[in-house]
């Protein structure tokens, strides 16, 4: 609710503007009127008023006067200026200070309201507008932990731009960690029961984990960040890290051990100053805690300390993450895994890199492979006998040969697998859309709608479907409609162009066509044929026709 004031120095006029209007009929609550600028503004700070109606010429204190004081204490009003046309050049700067309407004298007030009804509803329109951008705001607020853990989580994954990284930092109060020394600490829990407990006990020593370790963190003199990142596995970011960080973590870690009575890793990364580098360090840290296959759990796995300063180590390793091998996998091209499988062990000779590079290279790579596999659905209990990948393979083998024989077994294996599903998923294809062809035949089909649906190319569905039932597409897809119109032909009195939309065919002549081709009758010629043996007692079809 919001008032109107009237401000004009003639009585009458006033008088006349205030009670010409129900105003308060049409929600303008209070009514007032002022005889020049000063008595308005005195008014305007004692109510609420949403809209100023004033006249240029007025002692005192005039109109434009008037109209610069009120912008100038931000009140928030629309202003309409009357004035008559000999003061145009009042006009003229009443325009300038941007009011919302300018009505020459004189005028009907039956005008004065229509333009006030107008500005009132712009104004209701834009508290409306903030009303809700006050909500949202209040919704951001709200959820600003969840919007700073999804940050964190795009800056773990190296999906932020540093083009408008600095402006996030500060919208989420993160910008006081930024250019300050931190190192990342990925801790992993391992429970062998994992497989047997429900999915809430899941989730509850999650959180469990999650409140230890927060609760460490917080004991000590360190400023962090934590992030519940995966199932079993929370990313800590600690900043300004000294000389006694390294005893810290065989602390936090002897803790957590016995306040969750479970087996404990930390993988630490190297330390870093600016937060886009989050990237490079939560990857450094994975692959220090990696080490836990080799080495065992319940350690501190720095990637300081494994000695990987080889020129071609990190060029392996971070490439292994984007290697062709994992693509070919999707799609289930064996030879090329083969080959993409060759290259990597190629480079690894080339490099000259030490067994412990090595190892850790090839444990990534079982890693990622079991990944992909999950990601594709399949169950590692049909690959390897334990349901587990045989990282005690990897430390096993003596020699670069002898492990990449091991690898090629492997994906032996798996393609194994795959083409077995393949080929059962390839049939269940073809049933399908056998299906779909003969319950949906009077539709508009086509082979490339159909391989869309199903994720296949064109060539590939075609060659699949002729494969799997002798018949290329479009001839069963004929089949099937022609194989419909004979029964409608039989069964019904429709007449043929009738029944050539009913089974999918725009065009009737194109429809006996294809009726002709598959029968050797037209529908005409076969519906007097089936009247013919109708009148003789019985229905004999030709050979051609049984189809």
């Amino acid at each position: 609710m919001g008032g109107i004031l009237l401000v004009e120095d003639e009585e009458a006029i006033r008088q006349k503007l205030m009670n010409n209007v129900p105003w308060h009929d049409y929600g303008f609550d209070p009514v007032l009127g002022a005889s020049n600028g000063e008595e308005a503004l005195s008014l305007l700070e004692q109510y609420p008023v949403q809209i100023v109606v004033t006249d240029v010429q007025m002692p005192v204190m005039n109109g434009i006067e008037l109209i610069k004081e009120i912008k100038k204490r931000n009140y928030r009003m629309k202003i309409i200026v009357i004035s008559g046309f000999a003061e145009f050049e009042y006009a003229r700067e009443s325009i300038n200070l941007a009011v919302s309407e300018y009505l020459l004298k004189p005028f009907a007030t039956k005008r004065l309201l229509e333009v006030a009804l107008r500005l009132k509803g712009e104004i209701n329109a834009e508290q409306a507008k903030e009303q809700e951008i006050a909500a949202l705001r209040a919704q951001i607020g709200k959820n600003m932990s969840a919007l700073r853990e999804k940050f964190l989580t795009d800056l773990l994954n190296g999906k932020v731009a540093k083009a408008d990284f600095a402006a996030k930092l500060q919208f989420l109060g993160l910008d006081k960690y930024e250019n300050r020394p931190f190192q990342v600490v990925v801790a992993e829990l391992h429970d062998v029961s994992d497989l047997l407990v429900p999915e809430e006990d899941k989730y509850l020593l999650d959180l469990r984990f999650y409140q230890h370790l927060r609760q460490v963190l917080a004991g000590s003199s360190y400023q962090f960040l934590l992030l519940n990142y995966y199932h079993h596995q929370m990313v800590a970011v600690v900043f300004d890290p000294d000389q006694v960080f390294p005893l810290r973590l065989e602390e936090w870690l002897t803790r957590l051990r016995g306040l969750l009575n479970k087996d404990i890793t930390f993988g630490v990364s190297n330390c870093y100053q600016t937060l886009l580098d989050l990237f490079v360090a939560h990857r450094e840290a994975g692959m220090a805690l990696q080490n836990r296959f080799l080495y065992g759990f319940n350690r501190v796995y720095a990637v300081g300390d494994l000695n990987l300063a080889h020129p071609g180590y990190h060029k392996i390793f971070y490439q292994l993450y984007q290697n062709r091998i994992f693509d070919d996998l999707r799609v289930g091209a064996n030879d090329e895994i083969l080959e993409d499988l060759a290259k990597l062990f190629a480079e690894m000779r080339a490099s000259f890199l030490g067994p412990e590079p090595i190892r850790i290279i090839a444990a990534n790579l079982l890693l990622l492979t079991c990944a992909t596999l999950n990601e594709l659905g399949y169950d590692l209990e049909e690959i390897f006998p334990d349901g587990a990948p045989p990282l005690s393979m990897i430390s096993r083998t003596q020699s670069l040969d002898e492990l990449e024989a091991e690898f090629k077994k492997i994906f032996s294996r798996i393609n194994q697998l795959i083409s077995r599903n393949r080929e059962n998923l390839n049939q269940q294809r073809v049933d399908e859309i056998r299906r779909y062809l003969e319950t949906n035949y009077a539709e508009e089909i086509t082979l490339s709608a159909m391989a869309e649906k199903y994720k296949l190319s064109p060539g590939y569905l075609s060659l699949l479907f002729t494969e799997r039932t002798g018949k290329n597409f479009s001839d069963y897809l004929t089949e099937c409609r022609i194989r419909k119109a004979k029964e409608l032909l039989k069964h019904t009195e429709m007449r043929i162009y009738e029944i050539a939309t009913t089974v999918g065919y725009n065009d009737p002549y194109y429809f006996s066509s294809c009726f002709k081709k598959i029968t050797n009758q037209t529908p005409s010629e076969y519906r007097e044929y089936l009247e013919k043996n109708r009148q003789g007692g019985k229905t004999v079809l030709k050979k051609s026709d049984a189809g």
